[in-house]
């Protein structure tokens, strides 16, 4: 009879393979969900009743807070994906009371906007730092209470809401804390057009071109 010792590498050699050399599969999507502040800064663009310009509006933003969850799929490389976010601002409308031949202009309100985006997403997928830019579009919820705004027999008192079609650009960098956790800072430019419905002749719209630089910060987790 002959017998044949076989030591436990030629075993695993023929069967499942060294241990020490078999490495975790790799995961086909990167995900990650966040969460942030921000600060943002209104530029003063139209604000129109009736299709008349109100001179001398002032814009001005206070704070938001949002949520977004992105995926980079394997077939891009996790390079290219996708981004899902829902965030809130607040804000105020003003313009000083003038009278002329024409009437009374004048115009404060406090603005909230709901925002609800869709991004495309383009980053460098380091392990440490992930620079990233995008581009999205969606929807924008604008309510404006406590308003009064006015231009001659044209006018719009108390809250009036609108949801129009808004779009924004983006860009920011993710920096890991641990394998998992991250921080990340970000610039947006986002714009949107409100027309919310107003008292008066014909019922005229009030309408409002809101376009705004947003900063924020956040943390967020990777899966």
């Amino acid at each position: 009879m002959l017998l044949v010792a076989m030591s436990p590498n030629s075993v695993w050699a023929e069967g499942l393979g060294d241990p020490a050399s078999q490495k975790p599969p790799e995961k086909k999507v990167d995900l990650y969900l966040s969460g942030h502040a921000m600060g943002f800064f209104p530029q003063d663009k139209d604000l129109t009743v009736g299709g008349a310009g109100v001179p001398r509006t002032d814009i001005r933003g206070t704070f938001g807070a949002g949520i977004k969850f992105e995926a980079y799929p394997w077939f891009t490389n996790k390079i290219l994906g996708g981004e899902i976010e829902a965030f809130g601002l607040g804000g105020s409308v003003r313009a000083p009371r003038i009278t002329s031949g024409s009437g009374t202009t004048q115009a404060q309100g406090n603005l909230i906007a709901v925002n609800t985006m869709y991004n495309v997403m383009l980053r460098y997928p380091g392990e440490m730092v992930q620079p990233y830019i995008g581009v999205g579009g969606g929807t924008s919820i604008g309510v404006l209470y406590d308003a009064l705004i006015q231009h001659g027999n044209l006018a719009l008192t108390g809250t009036s809401g609108d949801m129009a079609f808004a779009y924004q650009f983006l860009g920011g960098i993710k920096a890991f804390v641990t394998k998992r956790l991250f921080v990340f800072g970000e610039y947006k430019y986002f714009g949107t057009k409100y027309s919310f419905d107003s008292e008066g002749a014909s019922h005229s719209k009030v309408k409002l071109d809101f376009q705004t630089h947003i900063v924020s910060g956040g943390i967020g987790w990777s899966f």
